[in-house]
């Protein structure tokens, strides 16, 4: 009543958004006075029975929120690293601390990940021995991640490095179609058990 003294017109809409803006800092509060305020005008229109106050719903827009761009990570994981963990590993086999077997399994899930950038838990955790039989049967092999084994629930296709392919071909033998192909739980376990610099 203070902004517009009674009076709807373009002036006085003008006045009270920048009253508005100006009062209140949080985004949230905007939103909230300002939806007020149309619902207000919506109020008139259906009182009055007259739309042209539906006109003046345009003044009452937030101006756009200047975005920052956010960093995906505050540091890129580069060649060295993932040459440091798979370094531990093998350390790790010699020392007698792994199994070969289990050392293996996790130099194959670091390099799935570096060479793929599919996520661990959301994705790799989740990957089947089918799967991979499957993408090796191919001439250019890729796992069909499916819907229910993705983050965002999207089917997608990933293709698999001579590397990683190399890596992970003994873990299929003996192993049912049905059994995930990356032992996640054990690789984390381990992982919180050692320090690695």
């Amino acid at each position: 009543m203070d902004c517009t003294n009674g009076s709807i017109s373009k002036e006085a809409i003008d006045k009270l958004r920048l009253f508005v803006l100006n009062k209140y800092r949080s985004e949230d509060s905007h939103i909230k006075v300002l939806s007020f305020a149309k619902s207000f005008l919506k109020f008139l229109i259906k009182a009055r029975l007259d739309s042209r106050y539906h006109a003046f719903e345009v003044f009452l827009e937030r101006p756009r929120a200047i975005k920052t761009r956010n960093n995906v990570t505050s540091r890129i994981v580069t060649k060295e690293d993932i040459e440091n963990i798979l370094a531990h590993v093998g350390n790790a086999r010699k020392d007698g601390l792994v199994s070969s077997y289990r050392a293996q399994h996790y130099a194959a899930f670091v390099l799935f990940g570096a060479f793929t950038g599919q996520r661990s838990l959301a994705t790799m955790a989740k990957l089947t021995i089918g799967q991979f039989r499957e993408a090796l049967r191919s001439d250019k092999p890729c796992i069909e991640v499916q819907s229910s084994q993705d983050k965002i629930k999207m089917q997608h296709y990933v293709p698999l490095h001579p590397q990683v392919i190399d890596q992970i071909q003994p873990l299929l033998d003996g192993r049912s179609d049905d059994e995930p192909l990356f032992e996640y739980n054990s690789l984390v376990m381990w992982i919180k058990g050692r320090r690695f610099r």
